[in-house]
């Protein structure tokens, strides 16, 4: 995905002219695979018509804003309130325009990662994801709550954490919103333990690395999907929890040593600089790492 994403707008009253905006908040910077985050404030403008190449899901914020859509030759007119989300899938031919200002939160879903996850789920081979206009789902406005607060946080909690929910929300559109039905149960009962046991030895022995759920799962030879779903059914935590809470009870062993710099033990450990390291800390203890080492 290109870098500093801009967007050329047309002024909804027909003025010549494009202007030039640039997202508020944006994950372009954060590494994820198979997801792009991106927070907008937009004024009235009118968007050209474009083939979509991603799942683009749009959650509404603030002031209500009226937009007229047409994709695939239909004309929607839709007056959007907060939260409120609209889904439309790759390939789909649309044009609109925006006839308020807005504020929208975007999940642009790389189409690779709804067919991995499809297949993990035993989908039929061809999986169509329905165009939605102003539907009201908790469970995608919880995903993009958390990926806007993590974005705000300056994605403090690494890649693992964009990168599970974004399979997360390619789980959900699948089950909630695919034109095909899931041919199979998933799997229940957590991780056999010897696989368990391997996982958190990977852990453990890689903390000062950037780890993915697809290399955990890779690990014990599972796919990313069921991978997590049964490591949480195991241990209680998503992988990224555990990740970070390993991180957090390795730094106070190595605070409680006294040996190392606080700057080392962020390195030791894998936070990314010292601020993300205290801002974990302290998140995680109610204090810093200066304090606890100091009351030890």
């Amino acid at each position: 995905m290109p870098q500093d994403t801009v967007i050329d707008i047309q002024g909804s009253n027909g003025e010549a002219g494009l202007n030039r905006v640039t997202p508020i908040l944006s994950s372009e910077k954060a590494g994820w695979n198979n997801i792009l985050v991106e927070y907008w404030h937009m004024p009235a403008h009118e968007l050209p018509p474009q083939l979509l190449p991603d799942y683009i899901i749009n959650i509404h914020f603030k002031r209500p804003a009226r937009t007229e859509v047409v994709w695939d030759g239909r004309l929607l007119s839709k007056r959007f309130t907060h939260g409120e989300i609209t889904i439309l899938p790759p390939g789909l031919n649309c044009k609109g325009a925006c006839l308020e200002d807005s504020d929208f939160l975007v999940l642009r879903l790389q189409p690779g990662i709804i067919t991995q996850v499809a297949q993990e789920l035993d989908y039929p081979d061809h999986i169509e994801i329905a165009p939605s206009l102003g539907v009201v789902s908790p469970q995608i406005q919880h995903i993009g709550l958390a990926l806007k607060t993590e974005l705000e946080s300056g994605c403090l909690s690494g890649r693992i954490y964009g990168e599970s929910l974004a399979t997360a929300l390619a789980s959900y559109l699948l089950q909630q919103h695919s034109t095909s039905k899931q041919r199979v149960q998933d799997f229940t009962g957590g991780l056999p333990k010897y696989k368990l046991c391997r996982t958190l030895e990977y852990i453990n022995e890689n903390l000062e690395n950037e780890l993915t759920v697809a290399e955990l799962a890779s690990v014990v030879e599972m796919s990313p999907y069921h991978f997590a779903r049964l490591f949480k059914q195991s241990t209680g935590f998503t992988p990224h929890q555990y990740l970070i809470n390993s991180r957090i009870e390795r730094a106070k062993m190595l605070l409680a040593e006294k040996k190392l710099s606080i700057a080392e033990i962020c390195e030791y450990v894998g936070f990314r600089s010292p601020s993300h390291f205290i801002a974990l800390f302290r998140k995680f203890t109610s204090m810093t790492p200066k304090a606890y080492r100091d009351q030890l």
